[in-house]
């Protein structure tokens, strides 16, 4: 609970630094007559006719450094995630196997203290999506990178036509990911993920699908599909759709003025100047 009230609390103010860099003019962006941007504009392109996923993205429930009440999905659609509680919108619990509940349950009483964000460690793709510090995205015909302002994460989706690598494959702390192309939507498909992650289930089983479709100039619908037979019952989806920041994203040391940290280091070396006196 600490640690995430420390990173929302590093997210509003990362949104007042945004007058450090000056505003800079976007000249690709659709503008209306008065020469603000139309949000209204059709999605933008590449040169090859894909939707163009380039720019920095928020969770749309923040908002000038605020998070808002939780959205509700229209009937039908996947039920609406937000910062915290990624099953809020769920109808049913969340359909947990009976190992993973007794997980969740001991985590819980220990306050997620080995929570890898709390420990500067990389953060598990599903924890990345609810963050609510911005993510650049960068597209290329080959690749999307995603650039997590949140611990400096770096994420590649493969869009070059390989195949995922076997289930022996090295564990990544995200996962392996590669992407396909269904019409203008996005479909992002991730394995071999590390065990080392907060996502409460098995790295090696986890398996997960992801569906970006760019609906114009200020929103991408994201949807995300969770698949682990060793944790869950069955597989549920949930909707994370993401709007334009006129920010940059900013530098992200995470031990830097780390306190505790620099207490460990004091008390080394006074046990260092200790033993060296009794020599």
């Amino acid at each position: 609970m600490f640690r995430a009230i420390v990173v929302l609390a590093a997210a509003l103010c990362a949104t007042n630094a945004s007058a450090q860099w000056p505003a800079h003019f976007d000249r690709g962006a659709p503008r209306k007559a008065d020469g603000t941007v139309n949000l209204d504009a059709p999605t933008p392109r590449t040169q090859d006719g894909k939707p163009d996923f380039t720019g920095v993205w928020v969770n749309a429930w923040f908002v000038d450094g605020r998070v808002l009440p939780l959205p509700v999905s229209p009937p039908g659609e996947p039920p609406a995630a937000t910062f915290g509680d990624v099953f809020a919108n769920f109808k049913e619990p969340l359909p947990l196997q009976p190992l993973a509940a007794q997980l969740k349950a001991a985590r819980k009483e220990q306050n997620s203290k080995d929570n890898p964000d709390a420990h500067c460690l990389p953060m598990g793709l599903i924890q990345f999506h609810m963050h609510p510090q911005p993510r650049k995205l960068v597209q290329t015909p080959d690749v999307l990178v995603t650039l997590y302002e949140g611990n400096a994460g770096i994420r590649q989706i493969f869009t070059d036509g390989r195949s995922l690598p076997p289930s022996d494959a090295q564990p990544w702390w995200y996962g392996y990911s590669v992407g396909h192309w269904e019409g203008d939507t996005l479909v992002v498909e991730s394995q071999n993920f590390s065990d080392k992650t907060n996502y409460r289930g098995s790295g090696k089983t986890l398996h997960t699908i992801e569906r970006f479709t760019r609906v114009g100039k200020d929103r991408v619908d994201l949807e995300l599909t969770i698949d682990d037979p060793h944790t869950f019952v069955r597989p549920w989806t949930i909707a994370l759709p993401m709007r334009t920041s006129d920010g940059p994203i900013y530098e992200y040391a995470c031990h830097e003025a780390n306190v505790g940290l620099y207490d460990i280091l004091e008390v080394a070396r006074d046990e260092e100047k200790a033993a060296a006196k009794k020599k």
